[in-house]
């Protein structure tokens, strides 16, 4: 009977034993998969969490979070709402943040292709509230670079209705104008007709599209590059500058043209871009007649000669304001030091909506490509590095872009290096960390 008695305890210890265990393992699973929910909503901001984004399989659930150092071009609609490009494992995915910048989640992971790792991030995009607005990816295998359009803040998406290739977009409110051509670039064919650009408006947002019938509007000699060759400067709903530029035997044929009146008919403006800068230009204003124009030379080793010229009277006049030669073009005189950045790219080489920011005649902000980020308050005669900004890492030569949403309200971004805001035009700080 002892040793009956003896056996029956042994068991019971043993049953007790095993039940404490098996709550453990129950306890340790469940506070696993707490954290591992918890994990999901945490924001991913550091390169250590940018590379555990870049190793998670897709498709990426809708609210994915994703680091700012897998940003590569930021657009906000307000001081709160912005979207951006993200690159995951050599896709481009549509993010959004709902908080100025601090925390992104993953808005959509199955863009139209021709935006990701392989086109070298090309694509630019536009919001207004829930409407938006991407082009400018590599062309397809037909040519084709369409516009596509969303009206559900980026969940659907659906090709415009428009030329097969589209060169710029500006939307203010529902008011949407599109500059597009009917000449593909498919580098297969041998050579291409004169194509005229044409400007396309929606008056519904992108729903539907009708040509603006124009006068004057200037016909590009040969089939425009699909590497920005054109860029659209809407100041209002019926004031804008069109900046065109076509290949030619020298280099580049630059011109500039502006309409008061919706499009209707157009006046030409002079270009001062000349000899080695007229490779390529980039235009920017802070209203109707303050112009600045950035012309672009060869470009070598992260650095590139470049001229500013500057207009107050809507490109009547040009007057230089600033220069960075010596790299391949003379050097200036001692009487006239540049001052201007050689280091980085600007046009032809780099998208102009992505380099240069005016807030005013006086203030403004230049991001070449491979370059960090430079501020005048001299109206563009004098340039210094935004300190903090200046070593970041933003000169690492990632794909990235400086917006503006006011004269104090902007953002920078850079793939692998992060995303950096101010409020007041002058301090910086970086977001997500």
């Amino acid at each position: 009977m002892a040793n009956v008695v003896r056996r029956a305890q042994t068991i019971r210890i043993r049953r007790r034993l095993g039940a404490l265990a098996a709550t453990g393992v129950l306890v340790v699973a469940g506070g696993a998969g707490y954290l591992v929910s918890r994990q999901s909503n945490i924001p991913l901001s550091s390169a250590e969490t940018g590379y555990q984004f870049n190793a998670e399989k897709g498709p990426l659930a809708v609210g994915t979070p994703v680091p700012t150092t897998a940003l590569d071009n930021v657009v906000f609609d307000n001081a709160q709402v912005g979207f951006a490009l993200a690159a995951h494992r050599g896709q481009a995915v549509l993010a959004e943040s709902t908080d100025g910048g601090n925390t992104w989640s993953v808005r959509n992971d199955h863009l139209p292709s021709g935006y990701g790792q392989g086109d070298g991030y090309p694509g630019q995009f536009e919001f207004v509230g829930a409407n938006g607005y991407l082009w400018g990816g590599s062309p397809g295998a037909d040519g084709s670079a369409p516009l596509w359009v969303t009206s559900d803040g980026g969940v659907r998406w659906h090709k415009a209705p428009i030329d097969p290739v589209v060169y710029d977009v500006s939307a203010i409110g529902g008011n949407v104008w599109a500059l597009t051509s009917a000449c593909t670039a498919n580098p297969l064919q041998a050579s291409s007709p004169s194509c005229p650009l044409v400007v396309e408006q929606s008056l519904d947002s992108g729903d539907s599209w009708s040509a603006v019938v124009s006068s004057g509007f200037a016909d590009v000699s040969s089939a425009p590059l699909i590497s920005q060759p054109v860029e659209l400067a809407r100041i209002t709903l019926s004031r804008a500058y069109v900046l065109t530029s076509s290949t030619v035997s020298t280099g580049a044929d630059i011109g500039l043209l502006y309409t008061a009146d919706g499009g209707q008919t157009w006046q030409a403006r002079p270009v001062p871009c000349a000899g080695p800068f007229a490779l390529g230009a980039e235009v920017a204003a802070s209203g109707t007649d303050d112009l600045w124009l950035l012309c672009g030379s060869q470009g070598t080793a992260g650095s590139q000669s470049k001229e500013l010229y500057r207009s107050s009277d809507g490109g009547m006049t040009w007057a230089l304001t600033a220069s960075a030669t010596g790299l391949g073009t003379p050097s200036p005189p001692p009487s006239e030091p540049n001052t201007l950045p050689l280091v980085g790219y600007v046009a032809p080489i780099s998208i102009g909506h992505k380099n240069l920011a005016v807030a005013s005649p006086t203030t403004a902000w230049l991001y070449p490509s491979r370059a960090t980020l430079f501020k005048t308050v001299s109206g563009g005669q004098s340039w210094v590095s935004v300190p903090g900004v200046n070593t970041a890492g933003f000169d690492s030569g990632s794909a990235g872009n400086v917006t503006f949403i006011s004269a104090t309200q902007g953002w920078i971004c850079a793939y692998g290096v992060g995303l950096w805001h101010t409020s007041d035009g002058v301090h910086w700080s970086p977001l997500g960390v």
